[in-house]
């Protein structure tokens, strides 16, 4: 199957392009508004291509019903010599070999595609909500808030929390050189000892 084919399905059924699933994060409160809209239009579709689905089924009944009859009454037209009594598996296996009955299964299968595509996009939308409502959180914990100092002990104080986070990690990289230097020192030992 050609990507220009399934694009266009994917163009017929609203879902090109996958943007609708991006979340704004500078406008929660937009994107909260816009959810509900979004999820009833992709669950309105998924109703409607599922009622597509009973419908072509429906018509595979019919087509074969009618198919049934037919080889019934007229057995020879179907390549079924008279002399041959009709079982159930041989009226099964002539309707699969109709073009009416391939066709209206064809149809199904085209169909249940679509069910299947649309319920993937109701699913994204369920997720999406999910993901609105962990980032409503993080925002609410400030979670995308930079450090703002209210005054000017605020600000030595984070000057403070600085210095001694860069004091601390010097101690440590001295620590290690110090290690490294012993280490050396030792190897050069073990080798004058032997």
């Amino acid at each position: 199957m050609s990507n220009t084919g399934q694009t266009k399905r994917r163009a017929r059924l609203g879902l090109a392009d996958d943007s609708i699933f991006t979340i704004d994060l500078n406008s929660l409160d937009q994107e909260w508004l816009y959810q509900p809209k979004l999820y009833f239009q992709y669950a309105s579709q998924l109703a409607d291509t599922r009622r597509k689905l009973e419908e072509a089924k429906r018509e595979l009944d019919v087509v074969d019903a009618e198919s049934d009859l037919r080889i019934r009454q007229k057995q020879e037209d179907f390549g079924i010599s008279e002399k041959v009594k009709l079982t159930e598996a041989m009226i099964k296996n002539t309707i699969s070999l109709q073009k009416e009955h391939q066709d209206a299964l064809h149809k199904i299968i085209v169909v249940k595609h679509k069910v299947d595509i649309v319920q993937a996009a109701v699913t994204a939308f369920d997720h999406r909500k999910s993901a609105l409502e962990r980032l409503v959180s993080l925002h609410g914990q400030s979670y995308f808030a930079s450090p703002k100092p209210v005054d000017d002990s605020s600000m030595e104080s984070i000057e403070h929390l600085e210095n001694a986070s860069h004091r601390d990690k010097m101690k440590k990289k001295k620590k290690e050189i110090v290690a490294l230097l012993r280490l050396q020192k030792m190897k050069k030992k073990k080798r004058k000892d032997k």
